[in-house]
């Protein structure tokens, strides 16, 4: 058995005892833990990762050379922090027809608890810049910390939901945050505003890339971009017709909405069944 294996198989016994452990105990094993899979990580992937346990927060520090991230959990790599352990393409998903550069404007809209922030960050750079609208509370905050653990300037915070016009909406609010939306209830109630509004207030004067992820919201936050409409270059848009429900059918809405503000649009085509609800659309040159 190699040195590699050795570590692996050591990692996985100690991580099957935490359970067993109570108090400090346990906060000693998890310490034990965070540096048999830190070198166990480093070695496998050649580059310096850090993982360590937090007794105050009692939460895992994760640092990569992406950035670092704190969670109950622990990650093998940001990839799968970001995914939440789902494998697939970000990449192809996300950037199919146009990945973010250093000094894009970007609108990360439905940022979760930063997944994809994550990685925008270090596309845009420190001349770039990346708004990252979440409406949900909870992983609003877990946004926010993160671009404070990282001291990211270049990223904005925001904790409103898009709509076709200003006003309030009541936002589901539970563990279950990936799927939280404005149709089902809930008892978070959260300022609605329009894209046209939101970026007139931060000076937003182009989009280089706008990412939409948004439960079925996308159909009504599109009809609050008219002005901002020949101001953005690219786009992608997650559909939600794959949930099966009235109101989370929007892709004929979107397309129909991108078609006629110039953009040219494409679908991501053949995939599993939410892929296959994303809309792309892009203009060569803003007007």
């Amino acid at each position: 058995m190699s040195v590699a294996q050795r570590v692996k198989w050591s990692v996985i016994r100690v991580g099957k005892r935490l359970d067993a452990q109570e108090g400090r105990s346990r906060d000693l094993v998890r310490t034990l833990l965070g540096l048999a899979v830190s070198a166990r990580y480093t070695f496998r992937d050649r580059r310096v990762t850090t993982l360590s346990w937090s007794r105050r927060e009692q939460r895992w520090r994760h640092r990569w050379p992406e950035g670092r991230v704190s969670d109950t959990k622990w990650w093998r790599s940001p990839e799968m922090w970001s995914t939440h352990g789902v494998a697939y393409d970000m990449a192809d998903l996300l950037w199919r027809h146009y990945r973010p550069r250093a000094g894009d404007v970007v609108l990360d809209v439905g940022a979760g608890n930063g997944g994809e922030t994550f990685w925008l960050a270090g596309m845009v750079g420190g001349a770039g810049r990346v708004i990252a609208v979440e409406a949900a509370p909870e992983p609003f905050a877990r946004l926010a910390e993160l671009v404070a653990l990282n001291g990211w300037d270049q990223v904005e915070p925001r904790q409103v939901a898009l709509a076709a016009e200003a006003g309030t909406v009541l936002m589901s609010d539970s563990d279950d945050w990936v799927a939280g939306n404005v149709f089902e209830g809930g008892g978070a109630e959260v300022q609605a505003v329009t894209l046209d509004d939101l970026c007139a207030e931060l000076g937003v004067e182009r989009v280089d890339w706008l990412k939409m992820n948004i439960e079925g919201s996308e159909k009504d936050a599109v009809r609050g971009m008219e002005r901002m409409a020949p101001h953005i270059r690219h786009l992608t848009i997650s559909c939600h017709d794959f949930l099966g429900t009235d109101w989370g059918r929007s892709k004929d809405r979107v397309v129909s909405w991108l078609l006629d503000h110039g953009f040219t649009v494409a679908e991501h085509g053949p995939g599993n069944v939410a892929e296959r609800d994303y809309v792309y659309g892009w203009r060569e040159q803003p007007d």
